[in-house]
């Protein structure tokens, strides 16, 4: 390619005599935008213990246990049914839980919820037609921090 003078572009030129590929410059690679991952765990998949992630985590289907997902946000699908104890950021809840919810950050309840157990938050928030039976306490921020350990 030219420019509009008639010179080469630098992406144009030819290599010296003496000069091999490998110690021709080369171009900085592009960089991929970094991307949110979340953990999707579909409608037929049936887990029973443990759980801790370090991403994003999606449920649809049953679960019985404990949830730990310190660094990122909890969302229970609306046909999920937990029986476990969720400790999170954040945790967004659109099916049935039984267990206690705590969050460093923020519980999100939405209309098609149903949950039967205690909230501990530093923010809720609850949509018109969820339901919840238990008690709910918010607490600053670093209240919740110590309640999970």
């Amino acid at each position: 390619m030219w420019t509009r003078r008639g010179h080469p572009t630098a992406g144009d030129r030819t290599p010296e005599p003496n000069e091999t590929p490998a110690t021709r410059p080369q171009p900085e690679p592009r960089r991929e935008a970094e991307t949110m991952v979340t953990l999707r765990l579909g409608t037929s998949i049936v887990i029973k213990g443990d759980l801790a992630a370090s991403e994003n985590l999606t449920i649809h289907g049953p679960f019985e246990g404990t949830i730990e997902v310190l660094a990122h946000t909890v969302t229970i699908g609306r046909h999920a049914r937990i029986e476990a104890r969720i400790v999170a950021k954040g945790v967004v809840i659109e099916g049935t839980v039984q267990g206690n919810v705590t969050a460093t950050d923020k519980v999100e309840i939405r209309a098609t919820a149903q949950l039967h157990g205690d909230i501990v938050a530093p923010r809720i928030v609850m949509a018109d037609g969820a339901w919840v039976c238990g008690t709910v306490e918010t607490k600053a921020a670093d209240s919740a921090k110590l309640q999970i350990a």
